[in-house]
Order: structure tokens, then sequence, then C-alpha cells
């Protein structure tokens, strides 16, 4: 199963919004044992269990895209459209939290320059 979050973040803010995902998902699955282990800067391998099924996936962050590749047994492909709509929506909820905090950062920055 394939998917592209494409978004407009820096490659530091893109990283920062996986890393609180993967965070949350750690702590609100725990019972899904949810894992990431970064290969390099901009890959990581994703794993889990659901319903007795280990999955395995990719993660590759490019500019402005985040591509999520998982591995997908047939017994579990027909959650395939449930699982890629979860995973954009976790996805862009916490790049859309980066872009609240980038907001919230550039007056400061504007005000800072003006002293």
């Amino acid at each position: 199963m394939k998917h592209t979050v494409h978004h407009d973040l820096n490659d530091d803010e893109a990283k920062n919004a996986v890393l609180r995902a993967m965070a949350q998902y750690r702590e609100r699955y725990a019972e899904y044992s949810p894992s990431m282990l970064w290969s390099d800067d901009r890959r990581a391998d994703l794993g889990f269990c659901f319903k007795g099924y280990k999955l395995s996936g990719r993660l590759e962050l490019r500019p402005s895209a985040v591509d999520l590749d998982v591995d997908v047994p047939l017994p579990l492909r027909m959650f395939k459209r449930m699982a890629i709509a979860a995973l954009d929506t976790e996805v862009r909820r916490f790049m859309s939290e980066v872009h609240r905090e980038r907001a919230l950062r550039a007056p400061a920055a504007v005000v800072e320059e003006a002293v």
C-alpha cells in the first residue's frame, strides 16, 4: 500500500511532524506495538501488529512530500482504504500543528527585528 502526503514544510519541520505523529501513535496504540527505526535522515522502517499479523513498511521524507509504503497481508487488504485515510488524516493533522507553531513564531521574529 503506497501513499504520498504532499506538504509545504521544510525538511526539519516535516521530520518533526512525523516524529510527533509516531510518538502519539506509540502512546495511543501501544497494543499494536508501533515502531520506527531511522536508517538515515530521510528514511525509516515502520512496524506494527494488527489482528495477529506483523506489518512492516517504509517512510521516506522528500522535499514537499512524505511517502508511506506499507506491506499489507492479503487477509487485511480489505482495510486498505481505511488505513490510507487514517494515515493521511494523522500526517496532515501533525503538519497543520507545525504550521500553527510557525505562525505563532513569525510575529515574534518581526518584533525582535524592530527592536
